[in-house]
C-alpha cells in the first residue's frame, strides 16, 4: 500500500441525473467504472471518502457506501481498512491467458424475467393490439407483406413440398449471402427458427454456467434475458457513434477473460448504428489477439437506406473467428420462422446433433413457400420494395421529430433498419413520459429496458415505426410531444 499512499484524490466530476431511472448508487457506480475503464482514473488513485463523495453529489452516505461496495465486489476498487485508509482504483490483471477452444454446457434448467425484461415483453404484447399506436414492438406491418406470387405457390405448396426442403433451403442461402459478398458452402449453414433460437443453441453447445460474454450496451432485454438465464456473466461494452468502443472491450476482455463477443455491426438494436469498416478490421485484429470468436446478428441487414454497402465481419474474417447469424422473420413473416447460422463445418455439424436431440424442426412446408419465394425472383423484388417502403416511413417520422426537438428531444437518424434512437433531455424522466404516453394511447419502448445494470446521465426511448401507418407516425409524434411536455410538468411538481 505504500505506493498507494502517495496518490491522493481531487474533486470527482460525477454528474447524477435524479429524473434517470436507473438508482443513484448505480448511477455514480457505473460514472466511477466507465473512468477506470477509461483509464481516467489509473491504478492507486484514492477516491474520496464515502461521507465527503456524499456531500460533492447531494446524497445520502448510504448511496455512495452501495456504489463503492459494488465496485469492491467487481474487482475495481480495494477498500483498505489500514493505513492509508480509503477506496483504491485496482485496474484488472493484464497477463490473463485466453484461449481459441470453446467448451461444452449442460442446458439450464430454470428461467425467470427481470422486472424490465416483463415490462418489455408486455410493450411487445401490446404492440399486436389496435389498443395503441405502436412505436413500441417491431411488428411488422401487414400490408406490406409478400404477395406476389403467393396463390400460386400456395395452390402448388402440398404436391410440391418434400424432405429436400432443408438442403434446397441452404442453397438459396448461399445465393442470397453471395450478393452480401458472403461466400459460403451449404455444408457450413444451419438453418434454425429464429436468432434468439441460434444464440441459445450456441451457448448450450460453448459455454459453461459463468462464464463471461460482452455485448455491446444498450441490448434488447430478451437477449439479455437469455445470457443472464444461461448462467452466463453479462458484461457490457459502451458503444460510440460507429459502434462498439474497442478501448474499452480491451480493458473488458483482460479484466473477464470472456469466451464470446456479441455484436450487431449493421443497424443495432435498439440504437439503429452502424459499425464503421475501420472498426470492423480492428474488432477482427481484437478477437484474432485475445482468442475471442465473434457472434455477428445481421437481422436488419435488408433495410438498408444508402447505397454504401459495408462488409460484414464474416466476409472480413481471415481468422474463422465469426459466427454469422441471420433470420427471414421480418422479410418474409407469416408466421414461418426460419433463421439460419453460418460458421466452421464442425460448429454446424454439432449444431445439427443438438436440434436432432432437441427434436426441434423449422416447418418444412415453410421452408417450401420461402424457397419458392427466392427462386421465382420475387424474394429479391420484395426487399427492394421493403427498403423504400421503410426508408420513407423513416424520412416521414424524422421529419415529425424535428418539430419537437425544442421540448428536449434529439435522435439520431438510422442508415437502415425500422428502429429511431432517442436522447432525452435530463429533465424528462423515461418512466413518467412511458407511462403519460401510454395514458394517451401511445406505446413506446424506454431507454432504461436496453440496460440491464443501470446506466447514468440521460435518459433515451426506442421508437419502432415497422407498424404504424403515415397518419400514425405523425399523430403518433404529436402524442409524444405532448407526454413530454406533461412529463416535465409534473416533475417539476414531484421536485
Amino acid at each position: 500500500m505504500d505506493v498507494l499512499s502517495k496518490v491522493y484524490n481531487k474533486s470527482m466530476n460525477i454528474k447524477i441525473n435524479r429524473n434517470n431511472q436507473t438508482p443513484l448508487y448505480l448511477q455514480i457506480r457505473a460514472a466511477i467504472k466507465n473512468m477506470i475503464v477509461s483509464q481516467e482514473l489509473v491504478e492507486g488513485y484514492k477516491l474520496p471518502s464515502e461521507r465527503k463523495l456524499a456531500q460533492e453529489l447531494g446524497v445520502h452516505r448510504n448511496t455512495v457506501v452501495q456504489a463503492y461496495g459494488e465496485l469492491v465486489s467487481e474487482g475495481y476498487l480495494i477498500a483498505s481498512r489500514q493505513a492509508p485508509r480509503g477506496y483504491f482504483v485496482k485496474m484488472p490483471d493484464m497477463a490473463s491467458s485466453f484461449t481459441n477452444r470453446f467448451f461444452p454446457l449442460e442446458k439450464m434448467m430454470q428461467y425467470s424475467f427481470t422486472d424490465k425484461e416483463k415490462l418489455f415483453l408486455d410493450i411487445f404484447g401490446a404492440s399486436n393490439t389496435s389498443d395503441y399506436i405502436s412505436f413500441g414492438g417491431i411488428i411488422m406491418d401487414k400490408n406490406v407483406a409478400p404477395k406476389e406470387g403467393m396463390d400460386d405457390i400456395l395452390s402448388g405448396m402440398l404436391q410440391g413440398a418434400n424432405e429436400d426442403e432443408t438442403d434446397r433451403m441452404k442453397r438459396n442461402i448461399c445465393k442470397l449471402l453471395s450478393e452480401e459478398n458472403m461466400y459460403v458452402s451449404p455444408r457450413n449453414i444451419q438453418v434454425v427458427s429464429e436468432t434468439n433460437q441460434a444464440l441459445n443453441y450456441l451457448m448450450t453447445l460453448y459455454l459453461r454456467e459463468g462464464d463471461s460474454i460482452i455485448c455491446e450496451e444498450p441490448i434488447v432485454p430478451d437477449n439479455a434475458s437469455l445470457f443472464r438465464n444461461k448462467g452466463l456473466n453479462l458484461v457490457m461494452a459502451p458503444m460510440e457513434s460507429d459502434g462498439i468502443d474497442l478501448k474499452k472491450l480491451e480493458v473488458l476482455l483482460n479484466k473477464h477473460d470472456a469466451k464470446f463477443v456479441y455484436t450487431m455491426p449493421n443497424y443495432h438494436n435498439p440504437t439503429g448504428r452502424v459499425m464503421s469498416l475501420e472498426k470492423r478490421k480492428q474488432l477482427l485484429e481484437i478477437a484474432k489477439r485475445y482468442g475471442v470468436p465473434i457472434i455477428e446478428e445481421d437481422s436488419q441487414r435488408d433495410f438498408r437506406y444508402t447505397d454504401n454497402k459495408i462488409p460484414s465481419l464474416y466476409s472480413l474474417d481471415k481468422y474463422k473467428s465469426v459466427v454469422y447469424i441471420d433470420s427471414f422473420t421480418l422479410t418474409f413473416p407469416y408466421g414461418i420462422k426460419t433463421g439460419y447460422i453460418v460458421g466452421p463445418y464442425d460448429l454446424v455439424e454439432m449444431l445439427g446433433r443438438l436440434i436432432v436431440v432437441d427434436e426441434t424442426f423449422v416447418s418444412n412446408l415453410g421452408q417450401y413457400m420461402l424457397n419458392e419465394y427466392i427462386e421465382r425472383g420475387y424474394f429479391a423484388h420484395h426487399v427492394k420494395k421493403l427498403a423504400s417502403h421503410y426508408q420513407r416511413k423513416r424520412d416521414l417520422l424524422c421529419r415529425e421529430l424535428e418539430k419537437i426537438q425544442h421540448l428536449g428531444i434529439t435522435y439520431e437518424i438510422p442508415q437502415g433498419g425500422i428502429l429511431c434512437w432517442c436522447t432525452l433531455d435530463e429533465s424528462i424522466s423515461e418512466r413518467q413520459l412511458f407511462q403519460t404516453a401510454e395514458k394517451k394511447g401511445l406505446l413506446l419502448m424506454p431507454g432504461f429496458l436496453f440496460y440491464p445494470h443501470g446506466y447514468q446521465g440521460k435518459g433515451h426511448v426506442r421508437l419502432c415505426f415497422s407498424k404504424c401507418s403515415d397518419d400514425e407516425i405523425v399523430n403518433g409524434v404529436e402524442l409524444l410531444g405532448e407526454a413530454i411536455r406533461e412529463s416535465k410538468i409534473q416533475g417539476g411538481k414531484n421536485e
